[in-house]
């Protein structure tokens, strides 16, 4: 945490001249992380990044995303974490220090609760001591939905989980709300569906294009039955729903979503039109225990905020597999 020396002047004063708005991201070295910081340096805000960066992912674009932006390698929890919110002073905190991978949670659910449960409560409080006025973004999942009893799924839907990585984002969410109504946090918790984006190394966009590129496969084979559907939301849409969310200074729980429904085999359709060799899709009709059937998010009410998407799926997708191909020297 010494790096935030340079939040302090020449003559060792504390820089009251800097932008008003300054956003703190934990986790930083993952990849929705790695999208926040690019988005809100752009907005001209001043950014700091805490987390382990050293995730492949803290490179996904045109060089490191914390280069010349403020940034602090620890791995949360860490006591040295009160004295980087103190010395930033954030106005905005995005909490990406979570596990992400519903499959690991089934494998390990002690060791995602750790990583998930205790780093979140570690966080919370660490706002509250050091930095009470902040609004504290925790990014929750559509997983606590499980499987929903009716499409869209509100905010208001009942609260389901199919997963330890679904039970344990809900206890992230019951800690948040202890905080906002017991301590008085500024607290949103963001409900994010299927995110996808530029420096994504896993889940099923990324496994669908390491299937088509892998020549030592002679098809790509695929869970489930094909018919699963999620609702696909770009990195780039997730930062600017934070944007709008701390520009009208809202609290409470929101979707994360573009409301479009779409299935695993379109994606892997469209996915597969990219690559020179055309494979076939098969799918083993084999469940994943812990994924739900079919999401589709309601957005409504992050709409009454102003906000729409603005990376439609097709469009993303090839940003994505551009990404990809480069990264993994396919057609190089």
């Amino acid at each position: 945490y010494r790096t935030y020396v340079a939040l302090t002047s020449d003559t060792g004063e504390t820089d009251d001249t800097m932008d008003s708005e300054r956003v703190l991201v934990t986790g930083a070295g993952g990849f929705l992380g790695a999208h926040f910081i690019d988005h809100f340096s752009a907005l001209g805000h001043r950014v700091a990044g805490v987390g382990r960066l050293a995730s492949s992912t803290s490179s996904a674009f045109s060089g490191n995303p914390v280069d010349g932006r403020i940034s602090s390698r620890m791995s949360l929890p860490d006591p040295a974490f009160l004295d980087v919110i103190r010395a930033f002073r954030p106005t905005l905190l995005v909490d990406c220090a979570s596990t992400a991978s519903v499959a690991w949670s089934v494998e390990q659910p002690y060791q995602d609760f750790c990583r998930a449960v205790d780093v979140c409560a570690f966080n919370l409080e660490a706002t509250r001591l050091a930095a009470p006025r902040c609004r504290f973004v925790l990014l929750s999942s559509a997983s606590v939905y499980g499987n929903p009893q009716a499409l869209p799924i509100s905010e208001y839907a009942p609260l389901q989980p199919v997963s330890p990585y679904g039970y344990h984002k809900r206890l992230c969410e019951m800690l948040a709300e202890e905080y906002a109504t017991l301590h008085g946090l500024k607290v949103v918790v963001l409900r994010i569906f299927s995110a996808y984006g530029e420096g994504l190394r896993r889940q099923v966009v990324h496994d669908i294009c390491y299937r088509f590129a892998d020549p030592a496969l002679s098809h790509v084979e695929l869970s489930g039955t094909g018919r699963e559907s999620r609702d696909f939301i770009h990195a780039r849409d997730v930062a600017r729903i934070i944007e709008v969310i701390h520009r009208a200074d809202a609290r409470g729980v929101f979707n994360a979503a573009t409301g479009v429904q779409t299935t695993i085999a379109e994606v892997a359709d469209h996915i597969g039109r990219h690559f020179e060799q055309r494979k076939q899709v098969v799918f083993n009709g084999v469940a994943r225990p812990g994924d739900p059937i079919n999401w589709q998010a309601c957005t409504a009410r992050i709409g009454e905020l102003g906000y729409c998407s603005s990376v439609e799926l097709s469009a993303g997708l090839a940003r994505y597999i551009k990404w990809f191909k480069a990264v993994s020297g396919v057609g190089v």
